[in-house]
């Protein structure tokens, strides 16, 4: 074996990074078990829980790069429970890459998704709970990248991958990603992403999913910033050959009022009539409006303080609680988060 592949270069960086995110929900359908429907952050209903915890180590020089990253939280939880082994859950990130080119990276493992507008960290974006679309699309996923920085204001992704956010490959087929992200200014930023692929299991008729999402932000002043996204996929239902299709929508706001404080609101819907994503069993599906206000204050550097109200309101009774079923449900919920 070549010793060589042992040394670490004279201009390689390694880093160390973490965030912790914990928080207290009170979800006024009182969901039974104490856990949230469609969601996976603020998973629990009347209790003091960590979200979100990671560790992340990246090592990289100017021709290749690794990353791995430990988690754990009700977040993963949720949105890892159909994975089947309880250690791949930990995995957050791990990938490998290598530069090709100039601008250009190929990197392999388990990355963060390349389709949406608001990431896992609750504190990188402006509402401390996920929009409906995020919740229903990609937070990560497995397969190869290749990246490629056309220009300062444009970059291109092309992805082979296991399939629609898992890990542990479910059939025989691969699935397809591309994105495309122009930053024409300092104040703009334009992104299309899309995904192809075969959603049935193993020894399943094939059930071929195509998917689109478009977002934009822009920065209005140094106080206001603006920010919207659409979601549009069609897949063959399942149990029929027919094909069927849902899509949403999201805008949202944010007002910087000082440097500690800052305010933030979204409204949205989700439009699962097919029930290709969201299965309600219910007569018209997951047809779902949602408004939210969040209430910032950063007591420190790094250190983040947030109040969220939330309201839903469903065409059919679809959240489900103590009290029995209902179209229409509240979310309060406060949070504390470090990163460092």
């Amino acid at each position: 074996m070549d010793s060589s592949y042992a040394e670490t270069p004279v201009n390689s960086k390694i880093s160390i990074e973490g965030a912790v995110d914990v928080y207290y929900g009170y979800d006024f359908s009182e969901p039974l078990a104490r856990e949230r429907l469609y969601t996976t952050q603020a998973y629990r209903h009347n209790e003091f829980n960590l979200n979100w915890g990671y560790i992340r180590a990246r090592y990289a020089t100017d021709r290749v790069r690794a990353t791995l990253a430990l988690q754990t939280g009700t977040y993963v939880r949720a949105n890892y429970a159909a994975e089947p082994d309880e250690l791949t859950r930990l995995k957050a990130q791990a990938n490998a890459g290598v530069k090709l080119g100039e601008g250009i990276w190929l990197d392999m493992g388990i990355l963060p998704s390349h389709i949406g507008y608001e990431s896992t960290f609750s504190g990188d974006n402006e509402i401390y709970t996920r929009a409906l679309m995020a919740e229903n699309s990609p937070y990560y996923e497995t397969g190869a990248q290749l990246t490629t920085k056309v220009s300062e204001k444009l970059t291109m992704k092309f992805l082979v991958l296991n399939g629609w956010q898992n890990i542990a490959e479910t059939n025989d087929a691969k699935s397809l990603g591309f994105g495309v992200t122009y930053n024409p200014n300092g104040k703009t930023e334009l992104s299309y992403n899309s995904y192809y692929g075969n959603e049935a299991p193993d020894g399943g008729e094939a059930k071929r999913r195509y998917f689109h999402n478009v977002y934009a932000s822009y920065a209005v002043s140094e106080s206001l910033s603006l920010a919207g996204s659409v979601d549009y996929g069609r897949q063959e239902l399942w149990g029929s050959d027919e094909k069927g299709s849902w899509w949403a929508a999201m805008i949202i706001g944010r007002y910087q009022l000082s440097k500690r404080i800052a305010l933030a609101s979204r409204v949205e819907h989700y439009n699962d009539s097919n029930q290709i994503i969201v299965l309600t069993d219910t007569s018209n599906g997951f047809q779902t409006s949602s408004a939210s206000l969040n209430f910032d204050y950063v007591p420190a550097p790094n250190f983040l303080v947030r109040f969220e109200a939330r309201g839903y309101d469903s065409k059919d009774d679809v959240f489900v609680g103590e009290g029995g079923y209902s179209g229409r449900n509240a979310l309060l919920v406060t949070s504390l988060s470090f990163k460092f």
